[in-house]
């Protein structure tokens, strides 16, 4: 499966976003949660950046819960026996029934 960017409620404290960069990039969350709090100790100016920063990625960051619900395929599938070549194994919901080979 692909990695993708998401907020993530596993280890959130907020709204997930530096738990989610952390899943991301396979490092702690407490890392993206220093460094977003950390232009507050340097200067006030750049902590409001910080924060306006945080607020945009929680609104624009997709939730886990979403992305796993994009992510469901249904298939419909069938295994041809080779040993007998007048039968077909259909798995599909509609039709429990075996088919004929065409």
């Amino acid at each position: 499966m692909k990695k993708q960017l998401m907020k993530s409620k596993k280890r959130a404290i907020l709204a997930g976003v530096c738990a989610g960069l952390g899943e991301y990039f396979n490092v702690s969350p407490w890392i993206f949660r220093g460094l977003f709090l950390l232009p507050f100790v340097l200067r006030f100016l750049p902590g409001l950046l910080s924060i306006g920063i945080y607020i945009v990625l929680v609104a624009v960051l997709p939730g886990s819960r979403q992305i796993e619900d994009q992510d469901v395929v249904e298939v419909d599938y069938e295994i041809i026996d080779d040993n007998n070549d007048d039968e077909v194994i259909d798995f599909s919901q509609k039709n429990a029934e075996s088919k004929e080979k065409v």
